[in-house]
């Protein structure tokens, strides 16, 4: 029997014994096959409802504190019919009117809060992980595109005196695709940014702009390089943010093919 979301609602009916007909065949089936996640649910629930009573005190509460919860709840979740909390509240009502009032409180406000903040984490563990994800078919494409036989590189060295940077350019003649990497380049004033060039016989072209991290380092993938006719040369300057459609800034990097 596959896992079911709202059996981990159930699972606190049935810790409490409220559980009757098929919905607790069901249950009961679903716990003999050894279901992980409803077992630990189990275990927790029971925890809950054997230890909050002891280190509570059942001080009186105002008249209106439930009510007041129970409508900010119910706020919250525009569809009450289909809300489970609220069907959960239904289904225990008689064992919290059994209880005293600030057990009662305490318990369904800790359930709703766990339930909330399990969720969140899961949402983020699972964002967390597709970014991983991504970053490494990312990274595990960069590293076929660099280490291929067919694709030329430029090294671009430092123009600016004192200053230890280093560029790379990879360049597939065939696709025309291009991936550039710096290491050591300062870091651009504000308002300024880093902008590659490819020349060709005098005319510079530009081939995007790139930020780089604290450490100078930075990589930009470049979609279309051009065509060389005659021997290129590459150049970095600092532009205005955005760029620019000419060099106009001082040149840091350059190197040639």
């Amino acid at each position: 029997m596959a896992h079911k979301e709202e059996y981990e609602d159930q699972i606190a009916l049935y810790s409490l014994g409220l559980l009757e007909g098929g919905e607790l065949r069901e249950i009961e089936e679903h716990l003999a096959e050894g279901c992980g996640i409803c077992t630990a649910a189990l275990k927790d629930s029971d925890t809950v409802f054997t230890n909050l009573p002891l280190c509570l005190d059942d001080a009186p509460l105002p008249k209106d504190l439930e009510k007041k919860i129970l409508g900010r709840l119910e706020s919250r979740e525009p569809d009450r019919e289909g809300s489970s909390i609220f069907d959960f509240w239904r289904n225990l009502s008689p064992v919290w009117l059994n209880l005293g009032t600030a057990v009662s409180l305490a318990i369904i406000i800790f359930l709703v809060v766990t339930n909330i903040s399990l969720r969140n984490d899961l949402e983020l563990r699972e964002k967390s992980l597709a970014d991983l994800q991504a970053k490494l078919v990312k990274e595990e494409k960069m590293l076929a595109f660099v280490t291929n036989p067919d694709v030329n590189e430029v090294e671009l060295g430092s123009k600016m005196p004192d200053i230890d940077a280093a560029g790379k350019l990879f360049w597939d003649k065939e696709t025309h695709n291009g991936l550039f990497l710096v290491s050591g380049i300062p870091l651009p004033e504000q308002g300024k940014t880093y902008q590659l060039w490819a020349i060709e016989g005098g005319k510079p072209v530009s081939m995007g702009v790139f930020d780089v991290d604290k450490e100078g380092n930075s990589m930009m993938e470049i979609e279309l390089m051009p065509e060389s006719r005659e021997p290129m040369q590459f150049a970095v300057t600092l532009e205005p943010a955005g760029g620019m459609p000419q060099p106009t800034g001082d040149m840091y990097l350059y190197g040639s093919l």
